[in-house]
């Protein structure tokens, strides 16, 4: 099997076992590359906790160079991941094609049993933090374009996933809702994997019946928000920048309709290295939502999602 380099912040994915994906490309995988394209190259690229990585390279009909970019992962549970994937990546790629890589397709493997793929455009990129005007400006125009789409409902027609974790992404007419069910869900699985803790009892009820509604509840009162297309997991590990054109881009997606401000949440934690600067800077091109005193606390709301992305 290919060796995985290790992660960011410590992580190292889990080791890998069963067949190797990307010793010849799968007649499937093949099926769904431009007509006449020929494969030249498979190699394992890149390092991912929860799926495996490779670099498909071939040679389109013209001759012209043309590489891919090709996900795996195993199961039920890899299949509905790499699902969400292609839908959260197709529906970001109808409103900003400039800002993620064109995907193409998903699947499962005919050679290797219960292997499903994604196969999208195959960027070179610089893995350091995007600049910061172009990257909060895109990242504003995603959700600013999107708006003439909303479905003016909060949520996403399928399951997407945070990493492992799927989302409920069932509709919901209020933010207040759809986020209230999802931290449930994420403390529900919380407490699954780590066991009751009187503590965090106390402070989820808190969180359920003060925090959310004083926080949340004013946007719906106030008719202050519509739902945007967001990506949904928009962390340094999910951007980067294009070598070949020297512009943001993001991947890795988990789109849902949501409040806007509900992206940058992440940003707010010192160890997921945007920071403030990024914050103030989407401000200039997404203004605050009302009542806009509100905008800190609303952000450490939003920012509790990382607590329990890797549980």
């Amino acid at each position: 099997m290919p060796d995985v380099r290790e992660a960011s912040d410590g992580y190292v994915p889990p080791p890998r076992t069963g067949p190797n994906p990307f010793k010849v490309a799968d007649p499937n995988v093949v099926a769904e590359l431009p007509e006449g394209c020929q494969v030249v190259n498979i190699t394992p690229h890149g390092s991912s906790f929860w799926t495996q990585t490779a670099h498909l390279e071939t040679v389109l009909a013209d001759g012209r160079p043309k590489s891919f970019f090709l996900k795996v992962a195993l199961d039920e549970q890899g299949r509905r991941m790499l699902n969400g994937e292609f839908e959260s990546m197709s529906a970001l790629f109808a409103i900003v094609p400039d800002f993620v890589p064109k995907p193409y397709a998903w699947g499962t493997y005919k050679d290797i049993e219960g292997m499903h793929f994604f196969l999208c455009d195959f960027h070179d990129m610089t893995e350091e933090l995007p600049e910061i005007e172009s990257f909060t400006a895109s990242v504003a125009r995603l959700h600013r374009d999107s708006l003439s789409q909303s479905p003016g409902k909060f949520g996403f027609p399928i399951t997407t996933y945070m990493g492992p974790l799927p989302q409920d992404n069932t509709w919901c007419d209020t933010w207040e809702e759809y986020f209230k069910r999802g931290m449930t869900r994420m403390l529900d699985l919380e407490r699954n994997v780590q066991g009751p803790s009187e503590e965090l009892e106390k402070l989820t009820e808190q969180l359920y019946e003060k925090v959310i509604p004083r926080l949340l509840r004013p946007l719906t009162v106030l008719k202050s928000i519509k739902p945007v297309l967001i990506h949904g997991d928009l962390w340094y590990g999910n951007c980067c920048t294009d070598n070949a054109t020297g512009k943001p881009i993001v991947f890795d997606a988990c789109v849902f309709w949501a409040h806007n401000e509900y992206e940058i949440g992440t940003w707010r934690a010192l160890r997921y290295r945007f920071g403030k600067s990024y914050i103030k800077a989407y401000q200039k091109h997404f203004h605050v939502s009302a009542p806009e005193e509100d905008h800190s606390d609303r952000n450490a709301l939003y920012s509790i999602v990382l607590i329990f992305k890797e549980i």
